[in-house]
């Protein structure tokens, strides 16, 4: 590919054409909005061989025009390569993509959890990560005490005053 035209919007490549394509995007003018991860467990789209993605959202604004990008991340772990040094912004959302989802950025100069403490097992935004795996604890909630005033959900147990746009009077009093 020599240039990106406006009918390659959508493409989906494989993680070794994406270091050329990204190099030609960022050569005609195009700069990073988003990057993040797709775990595509359970889509029933057989077109697609890998499981995990990264999606990347691009604009141009000379052109004012947007396109969108997937990558597939194939292999255990799922990899692609790094576009931080295309687009510096890229380095905090390849990190998300690696702590939530388990997909490696291959040539990232720092490649470490951001969201999730150090310590953490897994990827949780995975779709088979599995569900209540962190108990939590809830704990109960004292109800809305109503005896004094301005506390009561009606006018007249509130002992206070509304006027017809529901605002009550600071000092309880009669609103004219």
């Amino acid at each position: 590919m020599t240039q990106w035209s406006g009918s390659d919007r959508g493409q989906t490549l494989s993680a070794g054409e994406w270091t050329d394509t990204a190099r030609i995007l960022q050569d005609e003018g195009w700069l990073l909005v988003d990057l993040c991860g797709l775990d595509r467990l359970g889509l029933s789209d057989e077109a697609v061989e890998t499981r995990f993605e990264v999606v990347v959202q691009l604009i141009h604004h000379d052109k004012r025009e947007r396109t969108t990008v997937h990558v597939g991340a194939s292999g255990e772990p799922p990899t692609v390569p790094s576009v931080t040094e295309l687009w510096a912004g890229a380095d905090h959302m390849e990190r998300e993509a690696f702590d939530l989802m388990g997909i490696h950025f291959e040539g990232h100069p720092n490649l470490t959890r951001i969201l999730m403490p150090d310590e953490w097992e897994g990827h949780p935004l995975r779709k088979d990560y599995g569900v209540g795996k962190v108990p939590v604890e809830f704990i109960p909630q004292p109800l809305l005490q109503i005896d004094s005033a301005g506390q009561s959900p009606n006018a007249e147990g509130a002992h206070q005053a509304i006027d017809h746009l529901g605002q009550g009077s600071p000092d309880g009093g009669e609103i004219s």
